[in-house]
């Protein structure tokens, strides 16, 4: 139990102290887990477990697209909500069909905007680490981003 709570208040502490574009890499990493619980569940018959871990992936899916930026790169944006729509009716196939093949695919598919996220987090430090004296010139146009990525996070919409 007390794993647990120390695993509850590092994740808390993880998400509250997160740049934005930390955020969405924490949500894309949530999404595939919750979609490798729902394999596991699936091969262990386990109906709940299946349904919550799909709940929980299509939720996460729902937060990434109501952030989305339409002032941002529309067309890119554009494309990641028909993505995100199409992985969430994936999901909900998959849960009805008992279909591994359609968990699977969409575990493929958010594993390859993680990685994507990834390189692009990577990109972008790397490029601030090699040239500081440009660093206020790095562009940062990310269809998620409100907020420059070292503004200060006083408070979340949202909690656990």
């Amino acid at each position: 139990m007390a794993s647990n709570h120390s695993k509850r208040e590092y994740i808390a502490h993880r998400v509250l102290t997160a740049s934005p574009v930390e955020l969405i890499h924490i949500l894309y990493q949530s999404a595939v887990q919750a979609v490798d619980e729902a394999v596991v569940a699936l091969h262990a018959g386990d109906i709940l477990s299946r349904g919550c871990a799909i709940t929980k992936a299509i939720e996460i899916l729902s937060e990434l697209r109501a952030s989305l930026r339409r002032d941002v790169q529309e067309e890119y944006s554009n494309t990641l909500e028909e993505l995100y729509d199409y992985m969430q009716r994936q999901l909900i196939r998959a849960h009805r069909e008992q279909s591994e093949t359609l968990l699977l695919e969409a575990g493929r598919l958010l594993n390859t905007l993680l990685e994507g996220w990834a390189g692009a987090m990577n990109h972008v430090s790397s490029a601030r680490e090699v040239e500081p004296e440009h660093a206020g010139r790095v562009s940062v146009s990310s269809p998620y981003l409100s907020q420059p990525p070292n503004s200060s996070q006083d408070c979340r919409s949202w909690q656990f």
